[in-house]
């Protein structure tokens, strides 16, 4: 953290400096773009503006890629919002507040999310009317000025109405895009396998503020691995670039527990699991 006490200038908000601090992890970077203007009302012109800078350790603190806990997901996920707030990044809602989906419990912030869902096999009956049902309802909660993607996954990634990014496009909740999603997953024909990998890829490729993935069972790719290499945040000269959050679901099973679990402590994520007794 870097303490500034800027005096007799005008120019720096505290917007401005809020941006920098988000933006930038170097003092001098910070410094560089600070603009000190001498005031207009001055009576002595050949006096320039006083600055004093007191500058304590700067300790930035840069997730890793390492698993950490429910709590510690939960609140890295608000302050990832808060800061977005601040700028022009997504996450911030209608005047500042935060706005967020719920799908089987688990909260995610932000206007973006994209749900990656198990088409499976072993997702029909009960399961798989519980994720419609569920997956109907988040859509549902969400405000219109919120958008959605689905992608379900068996051996490969099934983007919603069959149309990949950039064509398959985020939508609006509206009455619309709702009876569209119903139809849909009607549609779907569950498969073979539990691949999320293509999945999750293609989810990241969206940007959205967070990502929700379900599954019934053991994921048997390289999901996890695939994750740890291309959603892990990081500095690349002075600007840090935050992982997007995926909060993992495993439903009606204990099966896949840890790999669902280790997902969701990777990627700054919660993993709720979902006993059979506890939904619709």
């Amino acid at each position: 953290m870097a303490a500034l006490l800027i005096g007799g200038g005008r120019g720096v908000t505290k917007l401005e400096i809020a941006g920098a601090m988000n933006e930038y992890t170097d003092a001098n970077d910070l410094l560089d773009i600070l603009q000190i203007e001498h005031s207009e009302d001055s009576t002595n012109e050949s006096e320039s503006p006083t600055i004093n800078l007191a500058l304590e350790a700067i300790d930035v603190d840069v997730p890793q890629s390492t698993p950490s806990t429910s709590d510690d997901s939960t609140s890295y996920a608000r302050l990832a919002s808060q800061i977005d707030a601040l700028g022009d990044g997504p996450g911030g809602g209608t005047d500042g507040q935060l706005t967020k989906a719920t799908f089987f419990g688990a909260e995610a912030y932000g206007n973006r999310f994209v749900f990656v869902i198990d088409s499976s096999r072993s997702m029909i009956g009960p399961r798989w009317e519980a994720l419609c049902y569920e997956l109907e309802q988040a859509i549902r909660s969400l405000s219109l000025d919120q958008e959605f993607f689905v992608i379900s996954f068996d051996s490969e990634a099934h983007p919603m109405f069959g149309a990949a990014p950039p064509k398959g496009k985020f939508l609006a909740p509206d009455p619309k895009s709702i009876r569209r999603i119903r139809n849909w997953l009607r549609s779907i024909e569950l498969g073979r396998n539990t691949y999320p990998s293509s999945s999750m890829m293609m989810a990241l490729s969206l940007k959205p503020d967070a990502i929700f993935l379900l599954s019934d069972g053991e994921i048997r790719d390289s999901t996890l691995t695939d994750l740890r290499q291309v959603n892990s945040p990081e500095v690349r000269a002075s600007r840090y670039f935050k992982a997007i959050p995926v909060h993992t679901v495993l439903l009606h099973s204990e099966i896949g527990y840890q790999t669902l679990e280790q997902i969701a402590a990777d990627n700054h994520g919660t993993f709720t699991p979902v006993p059979f007794s506890s939904s619709r």
